[in-house]
């Protein structure tokens, strides 16, 4: 007995240590995505009374495709604001929201374009002047760097908009040139829409350096570094590791309180909320409840900032812009919460396959909602069916052969067919999926999902497979019924 006992004792030993090797040799994620990630150094500076962003920026970038490229190619999603775009920055139903002041426009101008200090001859183009082309001499092979310089200056609309000013905030989104994504060896140009959120990004390391008139507080990707004041004006410096965008929010109207939940600093920025606690205590919930059920968020800060903007609220990596004064305070802040985990550090094509992180985040925020006792997971699943059936049956009525699948973002007639097939048939479908494969397997495979994607694009096959080979090929179908239109959805009575 002693002997047998003490062989196992020194087995389970051997175990262990072999268990915290493997473990040490795992590569920390977001190191990896760190050091493989291009870097991006802006100084910018902001005028209040032109409303103008004037910023010199640096990229230091790797062609980590297998094609040679002749240039490189970047978003200028600040462009969409021109009086002359051939697509407006909101549908028309959003117009008024967007501009209660009338109509207003921007735009970004280059004063000089450096590729290794050299000054080259770029070219704005794309399908609505939305891409910067800069020109690589000899060529950027594969493996290979290149370092551009961007000296520019991005005009601001009067737009309760991702960019823009208001009589309370200034946006900052979408405000900088932005590498093209690359898939399948070759840069996605894909233009901007109106509906959805049109964006496609790796992650990357930002080195910011914001001037804003003295008295504005700002919110902000990355972690604050520095801040100096001089001359009447505030200088912020800010870093971010392996994020997917760099944006800001800043106003002179600010108040932040601050909580902990983990190892992230959660801060919210208000200005009119009358009920800023509950707002935070929002925003720390549902990271705890993720923490908990999905995995640790791994950056050092999260803000929430109140702005004016047009619809409910706006995603970027450390940041959430959530609007005034809505129906849903709570809700939004819970659901641009979630996008923190998915869009954020799993990212994925927002253009392809929208459901795939707002139909997620939508029911994640149902289900912290059930957790807290704010509203039970079945009144949210019976709004979500009443709405999706109303809106199938008006369709009907109207249309033959009613397109029912889930598409690309540029496949949907308006800004309403989008959000009640993206975000109220997605919270279906993942509702399906969580009463079909139970609780338990549910949250492990979006766990293996968390694990296996952080910092990728991943395709929505990956997500669909963490489900298949957690739950069984049951789970896949479910996934294939529902994004083909051939899924079941009845009427439900409350």
């Amino acid at each position: 007995m002693k002997k047998t006992l003490c062989m196992s004792l020194a087995l389970c030993v051997a175990l262990l240590c072999c268990c915290a090797a493997l473990a040490a040799c795992k590569p920390d994620p977001m190191k990896t995505a760190v050091q493989n990630g291009d870097n991006y150094t802006i100084v910018c500076s902001y005028d209040a009374e032109t409303h103008v962003l004037s910023a010199v920026q640096t990229l230091k970038m790797t062609n980590r495709s297998e094609n040679c490229f002749d240039e490189v190619k970047l978003h200028i999603y600040a462009n969409q604001y021109r009086e002359d775009a051939a697509t407006s920055v909101v549908p028309n139903a959003y117009r008024s929201k967007a501009y209660p002041n009338g109509a207003s426009y921007g735009e970004i101008s280059f004063d000089s374009v450096k590729v290794n200090g050299v000054p080259v001859a770029f070219t704005v183009g794309g399908q609505d002047c939305d891409i910067l082309s800069v020109p690589i001499d000899g060529g950027l092979f594969p493996d290979k760097g290149a370092e551009l310089e961007l000296t520019y200056q991005v005009q601001l609309a009067n737009a309760h908009h991702r960019l823009g000013y208001n009589d309370n905030t200034v946006n900052f989104g979408n405000w900088y040139p932005v590498l093209c994504h690359v898939d399948n060896g070759n840069y996605t140009e894909s233009p901007y829409y109106n509906v959805g959120d049109p964006f496609v990004s790796d992650v990357a390391n930002y080195d910011v350096s914001f001037t804003l008139p003295e008295g504005y507080l700002a919110a902000a990707t990355g972690e604050l570094t520095e801040a100096t004041n001089e001359g009447g004006s505030v200088t912020y410096r800010y870093r971010a590791d392996a994020v997917r965008d760099f944006a800001l929010v800043a106003s002179d109207k600010f108040t932040k309180i601050t909580d902990t939940v983990g190892d992230t600093q959660v801060n919210y920025y208000y200005y009119a909320d009358k009920d800023a606690e509950s707002s935070l205590a929002a925003a720390c919930g549902m990271m705890k409840f993720l923490n908990e059920k999905v995995g640790k968020y791994p950056y050092s800060q999260y803000s929430v900032a109140e702005t004016e903007f047009c619809y409910g609220g706006m995603e970027y990596p450390n940041l959430a812009m959530v609007a005034s004064g809505g129906n849903s305070y709570r809700e939004a802040v819970a659901h641009e919460t979630a996008h923190q985990w998915f869009y954020g550090v799993v990212g994925n094509d927002q253009i392809t396959d929208a459901w795939q992180d707002e139909g997620l985040a939508e029911y994640l925020t149902y289900l912290y909602l059930d957790e807290t006792g704010a509203m039970p997971l079945n009144r949210s699943v019976i709004g979500c069916t009443q709405t999706y059936v109303t809106y199938v049956d008006v369709l009907d009525r109207y249309y033959e052969n009613v397109e029912r699948t889930m598409r690309p973002i540029d496949g949907y007639k308006n800004d309403s067919e989008y959000v009640v097939f993206t975000y109220v048939k997605g919270s279906l479908m993942f509702n399906t999926l969580y009463e079909t494969v139970g609780a338990g397997k549910f949250w492990k495979a979006l766990c293996n999902y968390y694990e296996n994607a952080q910092f990728s694009v991943a395709p929505s096959a990956q997500l669909i497979q963490c489900f298949a080979q957690t739950c069984g090929e049951e789970a896949a179908n479910i996934f294939t019924n529902f994004i083909d239109g051939k899924e079941v959805i009845g009427k439900v009575t409350d």
